[in-house]
This record gives structure tokens, C-alpha cells and sequence, in this order.
């Protein structure tokens, strides 16, 4: 979904209660409000919360034993992926065999590490910031490593123009970013903004819970209370 940005930091600005509809916030609120909400995204993205759908790329393998990995990087994604989905060579005749993503206790075990192979059977992404890397055993000197990852959810590249947010998370971007501004503009949290704040927020852990394949997160919020006891003479 395409947004306008300046529309989006008026309407957080609009929940806060610091301009009424119509009005034309300032240069510094509106200043504040992108910065405000881009530190909420970057946030959602640092709890493994990503836009949905995955980023296909693949990169050559020379025969070295790690690359670094990251934009800029010998292997340079768009981006700093949240996760890496599945990994999987594909070799200079065009045949493709999956590697497997080790954690670090996994790659450890691994007693030769220096074979070569057509394939990468294993590897391991440290996960490194700002400079990642991704180890490879047995070591393949040609084709290339198919990665399937994560993104990031994308942060406003400026207080105006546009951005495009998959469903879902314009609303969270918004009403979780209202709720800091509330902070920095000295107004209470209304019960209603904190409410639509965590449910959208749980949309995206939904949305993220069925790319993962993982179990969905309890909602948020109070659980079920208990009776109290009765007390007896």
C-alpha cells in the first residue's frame, strides 16, 4: 500500500492530541514525528518482526572459507536481513542441493571444515553488526549460494514522498509511534490508543507467525485473573 508520508506523521500527531484536524503541524513536530517512528520501526525489526514476504538473491562462491555478508559486503544483500529462511547451493552445472543453517554450537561439531565439494552441505551466519559472516563447509569454488531471507520492515526515507507498506503496517506504524509521542509531547496515553496500538502490533506478530512457521504470541495485555481466595475462620 502506497502512503503518504507527511499524512502519516500528521494523522500520529492527530492521535497524540497535539494538532486537531486540518491543522498543519510545524516543521519541528513533524521533524519529531519521523524521527519518533522510524525508531518504532527499527524496533519492530530488532523483535524479528519483518515486511511480509521473502528476498530471493544468490552469490558466487570462490572457494573461501566465510564471506562477509551484508550491504556493502562481499555478498551485499539490499539490506541487513532479519533471518536467513533456507540456504541452498547451486552449483556451475545448474544442479541445486540445500544447506543446512547450523547454530554456532552445530558448527562447532563439524570436524573438518577445510574439504572441498560442488556443494555446501552446512553453514553458519554469525549475525554480525555491523559486518556479518557466513561460513561454508565443504568449501565450493564455483556456482553460487541461494539464500531465501527476511527483510526488514522498511524505515520512512524522509518526512515526505511516499512509502510502500504491505497491509497491516501502516496502521502499527502509526499508532505505536502515537504512543512515544504522547511521551514527548506531555499527554497522557489514552486506554483507546494503547488498545489499537497493541493490536496492530499483534496483526504484524501474526502476519510474522505464519512466515515463520512458528507459534503465535500470546496477545498482549492482562491475562485472566484468578478469584480471590476465601479466607476461613
Amino acid at each position: 500500500m502506497i502512503v503518504d508520508v507527511t499524512t502519516l506523521l500528521t494523522d500520529a500527531l492527530i492521535y497524540v492530541g497535539a494538532y486537531a484536524q486540518g491543522q498543519t503541524p510545524n516543521s519541528d513536530d513533524l521533524s519529531l514525528a519521523f524521527r519518533v517512528m522510524n525508531r518504532k520501526l527499527d524496533s519492530l525489526s530488532a523483535e524479528k518482526l519483518t515486511m511480509v514476504g521473502m528476498l530471493r538473491e544468490q552469490y558466487p562462491l570462490t572457494g573461501a572459507a566465510s564471506y562477509t555478508y551484508g550491504p556493502a559486503m562481499t555478498w551485499a544483500p539490499p539490506n541487513r536481513p532479519i533471518k536467513i529462511k533456507s540456504a541452498s547451493t547451486l552449483a556451475s552445472n545448474n544442479t541445486e542441493q540445500p544447506a543446512r543453517i547450523t547454530t554456532a554450537d552445530q558448527w562447532a561439531e563439524i570436524p573438518d571444515k577445510s574439504r572441498t565439494g560442488v556443494w555446501a552441505e552446512a553453514i553458519m551466519y554469525d549475525n554480525g553488526y555491523p559486518t556479518g559472516n557466513i561460513y561454508v563447509t565443504p568449501l565450493p569454488s564455483g556456482g553460487n549460494m541461494v539464500l531465501w531471507t527476511f527483510q526488514p520492515i522498511p524505515q520512512l526515507p524522509s518526512e515526505t514522498g511516499t512509502i510502500n507498506f504491505a497491509p497491516g503496517y501502516e496502521e502499527c506504524a502509526l499508532t505505536i509511534a502515537a504512543v512515544d509521542l504522547c511521551i514527548a509531547f506531555q499527554r497522557p496515553v489514552t486506554q483507546e490508543l494503547m488498545l489499537v496500538s497493541q493490536q496492530s502490533k499483534q496483526v504484524i506478530a501474526q502476519l510474522n507467525a505464519e512466515l515463520y512457521d512458528a507459534p503465535m504470541p500470546p496477545p498482549q495485555g492482562p491475562g485472566p485473573t484468578s478469584q480471590p481466595a476465601v479466607q476461613t475462620t
